[in-house]
């Protein structure tokens, strides 16, 4: 009977999860477009750096969403670790439009601080789907429950590489020592984080397209 109810439980919990990770993706990017309701710009520039920003936390709650939507599926979620894994993530994800407000309002005074907060959210995001990544690549390797087609074994470890690659960036770039203007360029910090993106989207270009129905049934 316990075999039976765990067996009814697993696949109702996963579900809870993929529908618990929908609402807060979608309210992530509801959030982020609300907040530019708030203060309409008057002039062609306020206009087009409002946009700007509003593009840049947007690639950055899609791109982890493109990643998180291709290892839900498949990702075990027997372990109270798996679970925390998505929670971890999920609350990360829900305080991203906040944070990135506050970095977008705050003085030169509070910048530093504000945005040091904001990348560490934002690598502890990617820093948590390279792990989740790694979790379905260490199954495959062990030939437990899925078999992927060998090109996603390789997309995934594109994929995870590029993550950890963003979140080390995202993290170091905590250190005052990136606190620093470079003339005509702007902060260092800020170029790093464009660089952690930049390396998360070629990652996506270069891997190939080939994992849609990646797990096949073992026999």
């Amino acid at each position: 009977m316990s075999s039976e109810t765990t067996a009814v439980e697993l696949p109702r919990l996963k579900v809870r999860i993929e529908t618990l990770s929908e609402l807060v993706f979608g309210l992530a990017l509801s959030l982020g477009s609300i907040v530019l309701v708030q203060h309409i710009p008057q002039t062609s520039d306020a206009l087009t750096m409002d946009v700007i920003q509003f593009g840049f936390s947007f690639l950055i709650i899609v791109g982890i969403w493109l990643g998180y939507t291709r290892i839900i599926g498949i990702l075990p979620v027997e372990t109270s670790f798996t679970v925390l894994l998505n929670l971890l993530l999920l609350f990360c994800v829900a305080i991203e439009p906040f944070l990135y407000f506050v970095l977008s309002e705050s003085d030169p005074v509070f910048l530093d601080f504000s945005s040091a907060v904001f990348a560490l959210d934002i690598g502890a995001m990617m820093g948590l789907l390279s792990s989740m990544m790694f979790m379905v690549l260490r199954e495959e390797k062990r030939g437990v429950r899925h078999r992927l087609r060998a090109s996603a074994v390789r997309n995934f470890r594109t994929s995870m590489i590029s993550q950890i690659i963003g979140a080390l960036l995202f993290l170091a770039s905590v250190s005052d020592v990136f606190w620093v203007q470079i003339p005509g360029v702007g902060s260092l910090r800020f170029l790093m984080w464009y660089g952690a993106l930049g390396t998360f989207f070629a990652s996506r270009i270069f891997a190939r397209r080939g994992d849609e129905g990646t797990a096949t049934p073992r026999v």
